[in-house]
């Protein structure tokens, strides 16, 4: 086998006290980034063939050694290992953000008269009312040429990572992978076409995701480039 893992994992549990240390293990991501359109590829393989794939996905970040994999499996894994690199060094940019803003004492729980607690809330558990805003938010922004827009994006998420032509159309592909994974569309489009980079910041306070402000503001800034250059 041509394949080492790059990354040393360590699985051991960090506690809060080493999230705030500079010197403690960052350890691997909770969640593995896949792409749906590689289940296209997938057909290509055997049944053998994607019980090993599978078991390298796990070994890759474990850091246990990969299985063999004939040359078919070979090609699909090294595709999938770019975005597992990139999903890699997403994850230890936002612990390194993390940590530094844990040193400042973080940002304080909004109060508000409908969360008087102030407790944080998970993102992606929306109440239904805010669903609701939000569908309104983007109803008011909805025109033909934002739809067409809209669409694009949903496009990039198809695309075969092997026929992308550099790494910095990759990395723009991969940050719209992560910002949907955490926003979910209604959001992303929120953000993309309803919110001013101004405001920006704001919203994604809301959110509680403050850390995704630079993909944001850098997707924002060059989609219409990478639309171009990558949907012909």
């Amino acid at each position: 086998m041509g394949y080492k893992n790059k990354q040393q994992a360590d699985i051991t549990c960090i506690s809060n006290e080493q999230e705030n240390n500079d010197s403690a293990p960052i350890g691997m991501p909770p969640n593995i980034l896949m792409k749906v359109s590689w289940a296209k590829q997938l057909r290509f393989l055997t049944v053998e063939d994607k019980a090993a794939v599978l078991t390298n996905i796990f070994n890759y970040y474990t850091g246990d050694d990969l299985v063999e994999m004939n040359p078919v499996g070979e090609m699909f894994f090294a595709s999938a290992t770019e975005v597992f690199d990139y999903n890699i060094s997403k994850y230890e940019d936002t612990v390194k953000l993390n940590r530094i803003k844990g040193k400042k004492g973080g940002r304080p729980p909004k109060e508000t008269q409908d969360n008087p607690t102030g407790l944080l809330e998970n993102p992606n558990n929306l109440k239904e009312k805010d669903i609701v805003k939000e569908k309104d938010k983007v109803k008011e922004i909805d025109k033909p040429d934002i739809r067409i827009e809209k669409e694009k994006f949903r496009k990039i998420e198809e695309i075969d990572f092997r026929t992308i032509p550099d790494m910095e159309s990759k990395y723009f592909c991969y940050d719209v992978l992560e910002l949907v994974e955490k926003l979910g569309w209604a959001r992303f489009d929120l953000l993309m076409f309803g919110t001013g980079a101004k405001e920006v910041p704001e919203v994604l306070n809301d959110f509680n995701l403050i850390e995704l402000e630079p993909i944001i503001t850098k997707t924002k800034r060059s989609y219409n480039f990478y639309f171009n250059k990558l949907l012909k």
